[in-house]
């Protein structure tokens, strides 16, 4: 009998060993996979940029325009060139992008601090004729703003 209830006793440590190693393994798996996911998320908030820093690259991205603006008024040239258009059209395509992103991380508080692209075009009427027109000119149909 003796035997008998060291066996068992034996056994059921063992058992409470075990059950105690599979829970183990299961938080261990649980807290794992929540660590990953609050690391993506974490990579995710790192991805996405500061408001006040989006606002800083617009009008960085905005302040060569302006420049291009008063150029434009002082030589008054019945055309853009090139590189003009190319400043022009790379601008449009990041204030969008930053407007989108502003969005995106619902910092957006519009008018009159933040603009889109049209409003800010509006802004600029000598820039803005000539940029619409050599755009109506490039291919005959209206230009998307």
């Amino acid at each position: 009998m003796d035997i008998f209830v060291t066996v068992m006793m034996v056994a059921m440590l063992l058992l409470v060993v075990i059950v105690g190693a599979a829970i183990f393994v299961q938080q261990s798996g649980s807290l794992r996979e929540l660590r990953d996911k609050l690391q993506s998320v974490q990579d995710e908030a790192k991805k996405r940029k500061n408001p006040d820093t989006l606002r800083r690259e617009r009008v960085a991205t905005l302040d060569p325009l302006l420049l291009l603006e008063t150029q434009l008024i002082d030589r008054d040239p019945p055309v853009l060139s090139d590189e003009e258009m190319a400043l022009i059209s790379g601008s449009r395509e990041r204030i969008m992008a930053i407007c989108q992103e502003l969005k995106g991380v619902q910092d957006w508080i519009g008018a009159p601090y933040d603009l889109e692209w049209v409003e800010y075009l509006e802004r600029l009427p000598r820039l803005k004729s000539l940029y619409l027109s050599a755009d109506l000119g490039q291919d005959g149909t209206p230009p998307v703003t």
